[in-house]
Formats: C-alpha cells, sequence, structure tokens
C-alpha cells in the first residue's frame, strides 16, 4: 500500500482537493476519499469483503454504484490542501489486516496535519490528528 503513496511523496505533488464519496443508502457514510493532486488522484476505500482498506489511482467500480455521491471533506483537511505529503503510515488491526491509514501532509512553512482513515464495518472512519 505505501508503495502507491510513494511516487506522490517523490515527485512533491501538492494536495489540490479532497473530496468524500458517501453512500445515501448507509445514511451517509462515508466509504470513499479522492485526494485529488495536479494530474493524479489517489482513491482510498474499503474493501467490504474483509474490511481491509484499499488505495487506487482509478475510480474504484465500488464508487460508482447509484446511491453514492460525492460530498466535501471535513473543514479541518482544508489545512492540507496546498501541502505535500510528508509521510504516510498504515495500520494493522489484529486480525493481521490493513484496515488504517494515517497521512501527514505540510510544507516547512506551513503547520503539518495528519489526517486518518479507518474502516470500520465496510465505511471509512475519518479523523483529523
Amino acid at each position: 500500500m505505501l508503495d502507491m503513496i510513494r511516487p506522490f511523496v517523490e515527485e512533491d505533488r501538492s494536495l489540490v482537493k479532497c473530496e468524500l464519496y458517501v453512500d445515501e443508502d448507509l445514511s451517509g457514510q462515508c466509504v470513499g476519499v479522492c485526494f485529488a493532486f495536479s494530474e493524479k488522484e489517489l482513491f482510498v476505500h474499503a474493501e467490504a469483503v474483509d474490511d481491509s482498506i484499499l488505495l487506487s489511482e482509478e475510480l474504484p467500480a465500488s464508487l460508482s454504484d447509484g446511491s453514492i455521491r460525492r460530498a466535501l471533506a471535513p473543514v479541518e483537511w482544508d489545512s492540507a490542501i496546498g501541502c505535500p505529503i510528508l509521510w504516510a503510515w498504515t495500520m494493522t488491526n489484529t486480525q493481521g489486516r490493513l484496515d488504517g491509514l494515517q497521512i501527514e501532509f505540510g510544507t516547512v512553512d506551513h503547520p503539518s496535519i495528519t489526517l486518518q482513515i479507518v474502516v470500520r464495518a465496510s465505511t471509512l472512519v475519518l479523523r483529523t490528528l
């Protein structure tokens, strides 16, 4: 998973936009996140079979369902806009599955912000650290 993030770090791409994908059938719970960089996107979503976290540079079919719509990311995440990725970590649950991702954005002139995404019951829980 970190191998997919590495090019974004090495190319020093700044975050342009962050969008959520929410499922109306699940009371508007988040099921995907899109981190948009110049000329590239990184999608984060859950694998429904085992609740592991997945990354893709293409829009996953699971986020194209008719009940899913785009939404704004949390306001706290706005401070990551214009910043490159500094660090990324994965989290593994007690069953050995990758079920979380933390990404730290920042620059020398800008305080860093860490965004955490954890899978819970095939949805994504979003936190700002």
